[in-house]
């Protein structure tokens, strides 16, 4: 190899002879990786006569990918989250026509057996570890297909039968609380935690996500229209009516700040680097995840298991949809597609024995005759067997 890098140049150069010829000149590389393989790619082109596309490694492709398309999709922020897990997994400096069935599994098995949060010290009553799920990494890996295809036309990259490397995903779940389940949670919340309390009625009644509610903004609030608006998914607001509950616990919300829904501090704490220092009896906004030990502790009293807090957007939608029909919980859930929502309104057994019931009640109403047949359609048949 011929790679050198000038003085006061960051790039390295390439300088060498074929058939005595002299080929030189700057190969944009700030790597000597990157510029090695940049020299055998120009050396083959002359060699050959044919010019083929450039390399490049899966950090800079991702980069691309990134500036040109990833920071304007909807969920950008999960895109740049999963970029990251796919940069650390297979290693920034491959090179994309390197990667192949090898490297993709070698990447899903590394993830799959990864935690769904960094490790921390345990405390009592905090949720059980849990492994990353198969949806998350069947997503990451599409993310790498997707970068892949995106650099196809301009960059060389490697082939991937990506079939093989799909998890089977778990069935969808089914949770709804139970009224006793409720009860007994509620009962659990009210006198010890009366700020989560009121933040799970809020999500039990509404349906929005947690962080949806506990960001919820005071400004977002129409008391007067009886409406509030949240932030969602796909960086959009949704709006939904407000409940006279609802608008109980929203008007008994101490307006301590922006946010509707706060806690007061129980023991303080020092400044980090995603929130300032914390002092004892003042009211904060609640975290993302600080608030789950008190939750989880209100589950263990109330005796109730395999239970989170997102079935209660769960527990929501089937109970609208069971009153009121699969495109009322559509619109309460603000989703954009209704087979997005059936994934959280379910039906059960007692909910089909019903409509079984009220069909064959309507069979043997007074109005029909023998057999749960109209009188006029019975005659008309009996004529027919004569």
């Amino acid at each position: 190899m011929t790679i050198y890098r000038p003085k006061n140049s960051p790039y390295y150069h390439f300088d060498y002879q074929y058939r005595s010829v002299r080929y030189h000149g700057s190969t944009n590389c700030v790597s000597k990786r990157d510029a090695e393989q940049f020299e055998r790619d120009h050396r083959r082109e002359v060699a050959t006569g044919r010019k083929e596309k450039p390399s490049v490694t899966i950090d800079e492709g991702a980069g691309i990918y990134w500036q040109d398309r990833g920071q304007f999709e909807k969920n950008a922020s999960t895109t740049e989250y999963q970029i990251g897990n796919v940069l650390r997994l297979i290693g920034g400096t491959t090179l994309v026509q390197d990667i192949d069935d090898l490297t993709v599994a070698r990447m899903v098995s590394i993830r799959r057996g990864e935690r769904a949060f960094p490790k921390r010290r345990k405390k009592k009553g905090s949720p059980p570890p849990r492994l990353v799920s198969a949806a998350t990494v069947n997503r990451e890996v599409e993310l790498l297909k997707r970068i892949l295809n995106f650099l196809a036309p301009r960059y060389r990259v490697g082939e991937v039968e990506w079939k093989r490397h799909k998890l089977k995903e778990p069935k969808e779940r089914v949770r709804e609380a139970s009224p006793q389940e409720e009860a007994s949670i509620f009962a659990a919340l009210r006198e010890k935690e009366p700020d989560l309390c009121d933040l799970v009625e809020f999500a039990l009644i509404s349906g929005a996500r947690r962080t949806a509610i506990t960001t919820l903004l005071w400004s977002k609030v129409d008391q007067r229209r009886g409406t509030a608006s949240v932030h969602t998914k796909g960086d959009e607001w949704h709006t939904f009516p407000l409940t006279q509950r609802m608008r109980e616990i929203i008007a008994n919300r101490p307006k301590a700040g922006p946010f509707v829904f706060t806690y007061v501090c129980e023991r303080p704490s020092p400044a980090r680097g995603d929130r300032p220092r914390r002092l004892k009896g003042e009211r904060y906004p609640f975290s993302k995840e600080g608030w789950y030990r008190k939750w989880y502790r209100a589950l263990a009293e109330a005796g109730v298991t395999d239970f989170r807090f997102h079935d209660l957007r769960h527990t929501a939608a089937t109970r609208i949809a069971r009153t009121n029909g699969i495109q009322v919980a559509q619109r309460l859930l603000g989703h954009t597609r209704i087979e997005t929502t059936t994934r959280y309104a379910h039906t059960s057994d007692d909910d089909l024995l019903a409509a079984m019931e009220n069909v064959e009640q309507s069979r043997n109403s007074p109005e029909q005759g023998d057999n749960g047949m109209p009188e006029n359609r019975r005659n008309t048949h009996l004529r027919r067997v004569k």
